[in-house]
């Protein structure tokens, strides 16, 4: 019995501390950022948004979020980064990171320094995969930062 205790306190320790992404929004404006996406999106009907909590590490990490999308259908991304204290990348693709011949149609990786707001409208695809590529921080593990994505369609 003591065994199957110390196994189910190991498993939820591991299950509650072992994720270094979290989806949450401790230490973000939420409606600051909410409001600045919405004003980028202009003549764009809002569809939805993604609020991602990044924490730092000593490794570097990539973080993926499904996007769903309607074929035909005209689309606008704003990403909003002013809670990160690091230069994240950020890439959109066509497919998921483990299928084979994936095209990245957008990446803020040669955007000009000091810029944290990137506005990318979508060609037509079928589905979309945002990819926020997290460099390694050795310096301070516990730093942490939050991004925001919006999505609108016409």
């Amino acid at each position: 019995m003591k065994k199957i205790l110390f196994a189910g306190l190991i498993a939820s320790l591991v299950v509650t501390y072992g994720f270094t992404t979290i989806q949450s929004m401790d230490n973000c404006d939420k409606k600051a950022l909410t409001e600045k996406c919405k004003k980028k999106l202009e003549d764009f009907k809002y569809d939805s948004q993604k609020f991602s909590k990044i924490n730092f590490l000593e490794r570097d990490q990539k973080l993926e979020v499904e996007v769903p999308v309607f074929v035909g259908e005209k689309y606008r991304m704003v990403f909003n980064t002013s809670y990160l204290p690091k230069n994240v990348v950020i890439s959109v693709y066509t497919k998921s990171k483990d299928a084979k011949k994936r095209e990245a149609i957008y990446s803020t990786k040669d955007a000009i320094d000091g810029i944290k707001e990137f506005v990318f409208d979508a060609p037509h695809v079928r589905n979309m995969y945002v990819d926020y590529d997290i460099p390694i921080d050795s310096s301070n593990p516990k730093l942490s930062g939050c991004v925001i994505f919006m999505i609108g369609y016409k």
